[in-house]
């Protein structure tokens, strides 16, 4: 389900994330999110496959990215974006967080 890799020659983490991200495994996936963070300057996250995901994801990584953004580093996406993501990020209320003028990483188009 979690999956971290480091590219450590530019401290690029990268974590793979599969399946279902809903309450059921949101310790697990928090404390994922949270060892990644640990050990890398930079945060991709993959999502592609990501089959099912609910507001508790969509909250941690709301969490993750601005504690990222505090200390001038970044949480981003990376590669291709699911439609269940997207649609998750509008049925929860995210779609502002997402929108045109996000520049920051974690929701740049998202909602494109």
């Amino acid at each position: 389900m979690f999956h971290f890799s480091l590219d450590s020659a530019r401290s690029v983490g990268t974590l793979s994330l599969s399946g279902d991200l809903t309450i059921r495994n949101a310790a697990e996936f928090k404390e994922a999110v949270a060892n990644a963070m640990d050990q890398s300057k930079q945060l991709e996250l993959n999502l592609s496959e990501v089959e099912r995901l609910d507001l508790t994801t969509l909250q941690i990584l709301c969490a993750a990215h601005r504690t990222l953004l505090k200390k001038g580093r970044i949480l981003s996406i990376g590669g291709s974006i699911p439609a269940i993501f997207r649609e998750t990020v509008q049925l929860a209320g995210f779609a502002e967080c997402a929108g045109e003028k996000e520049t920051s990483g974690l929701w740049k188009g998202v909602t494109n």
